[in-house]
């Protein structure tokens, strides 16, 4: 059993996988008390196939394989499955975030996630007026709603304790506002959320899935509108408690 399980899905990035894959392989060889679970999540792009001839090479890495792309979140709820520990973590596989900084803010929050109720995220920072811009409306648009104040809603990575997993499997929505679901459990469960800044980088390979576009961003904000409506009108209390 680890101390920390860090699912990543991975969909059509295998332009970002051989250097994903050699640090968190540098990762497992110091830490011997996490563990990851790389989801290829129903990729198109051969990453399938170089999944297969590489395995022997991170033996030490768990991959899992969705036949079929449903989603981001549908992805994670798969990785989750295969989960050791108490406390869980999932992030993005386009290299944007270091997954590095993943497992030193763990390090540094340890205790607390263990003896408080706490999730840590990350807030993203150095992002442009047009990216942010989106990003505040949405969480202003949250606190109208459900009266809690939730920043960078799909800010990377979020590490929290197992106990909500069940919930995540049972209702978890299969796309992107599976960030804003967690997000709102925790918090209804009286939960801190703690933030640390972390810098955001550029996609260097493959294309972004989620809100990397206008286009994404538009599309990603009409569901979390949706989603959000889900929640407020049709959820029984009982999905909280």
């Amino acid at each position: 059993k680890k101390d920390l399980s860090i699912v990543i899905p991975s969909y059509n990035e295998i332009g970002n996988l051989k250097k994903l894959l050699n640090q968190v392989n540098n990762i497992l060889i110091k830490n011997n008390n996490i563990e990851f679970i790389i989801v290829n999540n129903g990729s198109t792009d051969g990453t399938k196939e170089y999944l297969k001839i590489n395995k022997h090479i991170f033996p030490k890495i768990k991959f899992v394989t969705v036949k079929k792309n449903i989603g981001y979140g549908h992805g994670i709820k798969y990785g989750l499955k295969f989960t050791t520990s108490d406390i869980i973590s999932w992030t993005h596989a386009d290299l944007q975030i270091d997954i590095n900084d993943v497992v030193n803010h763990f390090k540094k929050y340890f205790p607390k996630i263990k003896k408080k109720k706490i999730l840590i995220k990350g807030r993203r920072i150095n992002r442009s007026f047009f990216n942010t811009f989106f990003t505040d409306s949405m969480s202003f648009i949250v606190y109208l709603i459900f009266n809690v104040e939730i920043n960078d809603i799909n800010g990377q990575p979020k590490i929290f304790s197992k106990v909500f997993v069940d919930k995540i499997l049972k209702y978890g929505p299969n796309d992107f506002t599976i960030d804003l679901f967690l997000l709102l459990l925790v918090k209804k469960n009286n939960y801190m959320i703690k933030e640390f800044p972390l810098k955001f980088k550029n996609r260097l390979n493959d294309k972004a899935k989620g809100g990397g576009t206008f286009i994404g961003k538009v599309k990603l904000t009409i569901a979390t509108l949706k989603f959000i409506c889900l929640l407020k009108f049709n959820f029984s209390h009982k999905l909280w408690k």
